[in-house]
């Protein structure tokens, strides 16, 4: 993976000295001293019996269904879907994963009823405490479908749940009921959980290889030229943000990682968005919304900058037949696409809209690891370089308290 700050715009902020204030940050982070840092040393320091135990469980899962249901909301099961999503689905013969617990709408739910009738479901539920609204409500919900069609016993056979390992609903229930469990450190919050069994888990279900994606996570943090290097994207965005651009847009040309965006989402816009400060995040999928995006970008308000994430390398690709003429007849698509990543960032560069490119090797387990905790560091970093606690969310409780106190009327 490397960075590319590929305008002097961007360049030219980036001071020796705000560079040296995020080396320091990090080495700080690296210490693990203060609290939901647990994330930062977790894939170098990862156990391999706790792989081994997720896989192990992983298989007896997929002896017993045909679809898994995975129940959470935000980190708990943004990163699992995101990466299966990039890597193109469920391996052949894995159980299809579904998501569930992520809204409140009945609509959507309704038709999990006829998906438990028709098919051998297991369900993974992914909450630290088990209060969560949205995820309690779903779980509460699909458990009782499973009842009417396994019976109990069998249901809490056919239940994993990840929480937390001491305390909460969820926890309280998993040992009453004798649910199979797997734990989310407590010093780790859920948009950095990247690296805990509430991710990992379902992916290995899916057939994805988790070794190999905690692999790219533990070089690139042993990397000294990532820490060294990787940083300068969190000081140009805290630059480019000190500089008046306050919205980050994250574009791909490969809709495979349009959920990756959503994951960047929440990780950058619930670690920065608080005391009035903050880069709002948002994502494009190109050439797609340049269709209705690209006239804003090129001649409208300029408080953005942009941040592409560019594939090398894919393992599938199409050549154009001769009936679409002379101009693109024999040519490879993805060396279409490659051109059009290209033409978009030299029209964009005439406008003088910063742009950093992010080039990844290819879409495997490997690459996304490095990717996801690369970006980790950076939301961490950027955050620290901003004055505010990148780990915790104190504003997300006020419209919880809100929905409960119209609850409770």
């Amino acid at each position: 993976m490397k960075i590319n700050l590929n305008q002097d715009c961007v360049k030219d902020l980036i001071s020796n000295a705000e560079l040296a204030a995020a080396i320091e940050i990090a080495a700080e982070l690296r210490e693990d001293k203060e609290a939901f840092t647990g994330w930062v040393n977790c894939p170098q320091n990862m156990p391999a019996e706790w792989l081994d135990e997720m896989k192990r469980v992983a298989d007896d899962i997929r002896g017993e269904c045909d679809k898994l249901i995975v129940i959470g909301i935000g980190g708990s099961y943004l990163g699992t879907a995101a990466v299966l999503d990039a890597l193109g689905g469920s391996k052949k013969g894995c159980p299809e994963l579904l998501y569930a617990g992520n809204n409140m709408s009945g609509y959507y739910l309704a038709d999990f009823k006829s998906v438990i009738e028709e098919n051998e479901v297991c369900l993974c539920v992914v909450s630290k405490s088990g209060g969560t609204m949205e995820s309690r409500l779903a779980f509460s919900v699909l458990k009782d479908w499973l009842y009417e069609k396994y019976g109990r016993e069998e249901t809490a056979r056919r239940i994993v749940a990840i929480t937390d390992p001491a305390k909460g609903i969820l926890r309280e229930e998993s040992d009453k009921e004798g649910y199979v469990t797997f734990e989310i450190p407590g010093n780790i919050g859920g948009r950095y959980s990247a690296f805990t069994p509430g991710i990992m888990f379902p992916l290995a279900v899916a057939g994805v290889d988790i070794d190999a994606f905690v692999q790219g996570a533990k070089d690139i943090s042993l990397s000294e030229e990532f820490w060294n290097e990787g940083l300068k994207y969190a000081v140009a965005r805290h630059a480019l943000y000190e500089s008046g651009k306050i919205i980050e847009v994250f574009e791909y040309y490969d809709p495979s990682l349009r959920l990756i965006g959503e994951w960047c989402k929440q990780l950058f816009g619930e670690s920065e968005g608080k005391e009035g400060k903050g880069i709002f995040p948002t994502s494009l999928t190109f050439s797609t919304d340049l269709h209705s995006m690209g006239q804003f970008l090129q001649e409208g308000n300029q408080v953005f900058f942009e941040t592409i994430f560019n594939v090398l390398k894919r393992d599938k690709d199409v050549i154009v037949p001769s009936s679409a003429g002379s101009e693109l007849a024999g040519r490879s698509l993805n060396d279409i696409n490659a051109m059009a990543v290209k033409g978009v960032m030299a029209a964009h560069a005439k406008a003088n809209i910063p742009m950093i490119k992010i080039d990844i090797e290819d879409i495997s387990e490997y690459s996304l690891g490095q990717l996801l905790y690369f970006l980790m560091i950076s939301a961490a970093v950027t955050g620290k370089l901003m004055g505010i606690d990148p780990f915790n969310q104190p504003g997300v409780e006020d419209y919880k308290q809100e929905i409960r106190n119209l609850l409770g009327q």
